[in-house]
């Protein structure tokens, strides 16, 4: 475990240390992870479909065997349970490089803002006031108070 001295000079010094390689690594994982819990999912979802209704998975395309509320409801199911399982695995990625590696991955750490972002934030957040201001003077206005 690195004391506070020891943290406070390793940010000093550039913070972590990105290899060309690691980048390379990531979307390997992730992207292998991803596939693979996308397969999962829809095997899941096809066979829970099956032991739930009892009916083969709807096909899409099959307009007089299928009512179409089963269409929907199974591709909104099975939807969910993909990008459940896709988001579980991207971040499952994410943390074991990041426990293997003792930093997250170059294209997941935040970036700071531009000086273009925080001049576009205070006009947002200056341009808010002003309307809170006018809406509460019109309130005032409307109900006679001051």
């Amino acid at each position: 475990m690195a004391s506070k001295r020891t943290k406070k000079a390793a940010a000093k010094a550039g913070g972590t240390q990105h290899s060309p390689a690691g980048g390379a690594v990531y979307k390997i994982l992730s992207v292998g992870s991803t596939i693979l819990a996308t397969k999962i999912a829809t095997d899941a979802a096809q066979k829970g479909w099956k032991l739930a209704t009892g009916r083969n998975v709807p096909v899409k395309g099959d307009f007089e065997r299928e009512r179409t509320r089963d269409v929907i409801l199974f591709t909104a199911l099975s939807s969910m349970a993909v990008a459940a399982a896709r988001v579980a695995a991207e971040r499952g990625a994410a943390t074991y490089y990041r426990r293997s590696t003792g930093h997250l991955p170059k294209a997941l750490e935040e970036n700071t803002a531009s000086p273009d972002d925080k001049k576009a934030h205070r006009k947002l957040a200056k341009a808010k006031h002003k309307a809170e201001k006018a809406t509460q003077k019109a309130i005032d206005k409307a109900t006679g108070s001051r």
